[in-house]
């Protein structure tokens, strides 16, 4: 059995407490995303390996201002130049979520800067939870 000295003892409460309010950041801000996220188109720039997986960043724009994000790909498999919804938050554009299993189709991506309340074709609903897990 091992014994805490007094800096685990400081330590431990202090990693719980920062853990739990990174926790509720992260649930509050996908809560912002769901109910008031835009939907508009983002293009995988690059693919590359970091520490813990594969992670893609991509780009959008909006108000004439173009975004760029990183995301973990887990077990998705994007290509570069693909297109994918991504989620977005009007007051704070840098805040947003993509999804990489729901492709955007050749037919709607024809205009700069398009908006949506929601995804704009059917697709399985497990593709959009995945984002949120």
């Amino acid at each position: 059995m091992f014994k805490l000295n007094k800096k685990d003892k400081i330590a431990i409460p202090i990693i719980l407490i920062f853990t739990v309010v990174c926790l509720i950041i992260n649930i509050n801000r996908d809560k912002k995303l769901l109910t008031k996220g835009r939907f508009t188109i983002a293009t995988i720039d690059k693919i590359y390996a970091m520490k813990g997986g594969m992670t893609c960043r991509y780009t959008y724009s909006y108000n004439s201002v173009t975004y760029t994000q990183n995301n973990y790909t887990g077990r998705s498999k994007p290509k570069e130049n693909e297109k994918y919804f991504v989620t977005f938050l009007p007051d704070d554009p840098e805040v947003s979520t993509i999804f990489l299993e729901i492709k955007v189709p050749d037919s709607i991506y024809n205009k700069d800067e398009i908006f949506w309340s929601k995804i704009p074709i059917e697709y399985n609903q497990k593709d959009f939870d995945i984002e949120f897990k």
